[in-house]
């Protein structure tokens, strides 16, 4: 109630004094009382330091599908760390530790490739949802957890590749690929094709180019008219860099670029021919020069 009252009804006044002693809220200019038996919705305990609140407090963090627990469990006292340690791995079945194990490997996987919070909040969900479908077994819990947060950052628009959740996964590509597969069929999951502008922000930020050329390569996406379809995301993103940085200019080799995307010179260099015959630039868009083998951008 003090929240919403900002001015005194007498005199207009802003300047208003809560009295937690009275329970009173009054205007220090004329002294009326505005409201009173004011409710204290502050604890009932009285701290003197962190630690001590930290003791007293009743609350805790709120739910969340990234512990196995959600959560939920009692806190119990710091007293026999050990035998607590022990009490927990027992009072878990075989599930509750597989599940354990799972939600540990998202966070690791997760915080490896500075995925955010919300990432690895779907990605649980997504996990227990496979559970319960009965979709976990036989299957690796490592090439599950890789293949789900790729499915995630595919629904969230966050641009990792599966060659980037390999390198910090325990699982080979081919196994995570076909993991993915099998969830997007079983779990009837669409998700829309990957849009190439999404890595180019990254990719530029990882070859340290200006932001003219980043400007310049989504531009060139923009404008392209569906050439860019069945194609792999990275290197259409690598080669519009590549266009971008020719057109302003811009020396940076192919294999620079190829090295940041996870893909070959040969596949930038096949995009780059494709793009630039599609956009059919013209003096009114961009100017381009008709295209050289120079050292700067052809570097096998």
């Amino acid at each position: 109630m003090e929240d919403k009252i900002r001015k005194c009804p007498e005199c207009g006044s802003t300047n208003i004094i809560t009295d937690p002693k009275h329970a009173e809220l009054y205007c220090a200019n004329c002294g009326v009382i505005i409201a009173e038996n004011l409710v204290d919705t502050g604890p009932e305990w009285r701290s003197y330091n962190e630690e001590q609140a930290a003791k007293k407090i009743r609350t805790g963090p709120p739910m969340t599908y990234r512990t196995h627990n959600k959560g939920l469990s009692t806190p119990t006292p710091n007293v026999l760390l050990r035998t607590k340690r022990l009490r927990g791995i027992i009072s878990m079945d075989s599930g509750e530790k597989s599940l354990s194990f799972a939600l540990g490997e998202i966070e690791r996987m997760a915080s490896a490739l500075k995925l955010p919070d919300d990432i690895k909040e779907s990605t649980s969900v997504l996990y227990r949802r496979a559970a319960k479908r009965n979709l976990i077994k036989g299957r690796s819990i490592e090439e599950l957890v890789s293949a789900m947060l790729y499915v995630t950052c595919r629904q969230y628009g966050v641009p990792r590749t599966l060659k980037e959740i390999t390198a910090v996964s325990r699982m080979p590509l081919r196994k995570i690929r076909r993991t993915y597969i099998f969830l997007l069929k079983r779990l009837e999951i669409k998700l829309a094709p990957a849009d190439p502008a999404h890595y180019i922000p990254r990719f530029c930020s990882m070859l340290g180019l200006r932001g003219k050329i980043r400007e310049r390569a989504i531009e060139l996406l923009k404008k392209d008219v569906g050439t860019a379809k069945g194609w792999g995301p990275t290197g259409t993103a690598a080669a519009a860099i590549s266009l971008a940085a020719h057109l302003t200019g811009e020396s940076v080799s192919e294999r620079e670029i190829a090295k940041v995307a996870g893909t070959t010179p040969i596949t930038i260099r096949n995009r780059y021919k494709e793009l630039e015959k599609n956009l059919k630039l013209s003096d009114g868009f961009l100017t381009l020069q008709p295209l050289h083998k120079k050292a700067s951008l052809v570097s096998d």
